[in-house]
């Protein structure tokens, strides 16, 4: 089955960093995006609520060249999304539940900043996120009562293998900074996880999991520094 989901959304971005003695640093980050969800696979449903939200926090060392600074980093990062399409009912008349998916993991980064100008620069960041453990809940109780079904329980499958790239470039001048932006996920198939329910009374056993699936998010940043 090929299932894809996609959206134009908005988000708000802040990051923080603080100098620390001998060239070293620490850097935090936090990242919200909300809105509406397009879904295409078994039918079609249309602007299904989402968020998702990602901190990371990390250490590095500035590396001063003549001219540039190359600055690597690692640190520890969560990223949370949460879909809910429970109640809403796709083209072919299938139920939806809520969905969420936790990613924990560990960044691996490095930012290059060089001058282009009097009070301005270019600033490059690449960063590999390597999957340290992950979880995907699927709130299928909220199926009970609908088709006949009954005790449907939520499943919790753990997902285990997958990485992440991020890639932003950014043109720095005074207080204000703007680039493009692009974020992706390759997570493998997670765990099987089981579970018992009933259709008009018949009890059945079904075993789950969450397919491999990638996410790319593409965009254009605007940072005002304070």
């Amino acid at each position: 089955l090929n299932v894809k989901m996609d959206a134009t959304n908005l988000g708000l971005e802040y990051l923080g960093t603080y100098a620390l003695k001998n060239d070293w640093y620490v850097l935090g980050e936090f990242d919200y995006n909300n809105g509406g969800v397009n879904y295409s696979g078994t039918g079609t449903v249309t602007n299904i609520p989402q968020y998702y939200y990602n901190f990371k926090a990390a250490i590095g060392y500035d590396f001063a060249f003549d001219g540039f600074v190359v600055a690597p980093y690692i640190g520890i990062g969560q990223r949370f999304l949460s879909q809910k399409m429970g109640g809403m009912t796709g083209s072919t008349g299938a139920n939806g539940y809520d969905r969420q998916s936790t990613y924990n993991y560990l960044p691996i980064g490095i930012i290059h900043r060089f001058a282009v100008a009097e009070k301005s620069k270019i600033e490059t960041t690449f960063e590999y996120d390597y999957l340290l453990s992950g979880n995907q809940f699927s709130g299928l109780s909220s199926l009970n009562g609908k088709g006949g079904l009954a005790g449907v329980p939520d499943i919790n499958n753990k997902q285990t293998t997958g990485y992440g790239v991020n890639l932003s470039v950014m043109y720095k001048k005074d207080d204000w900074s703007f680039g493009p932006y692009f974020k992706y996920w390759n997570i493998s198939q997670s765990e099987t996880n089981s579970g018992t329910f009933n259709i008009n009374g018949v009890a059945y056993r079904a075993t789950l999991f969450e397919p491999s699936n990638t996410t790319n998010e593409y965009g254009v940043k605007f940072v005002y520094l304070y």
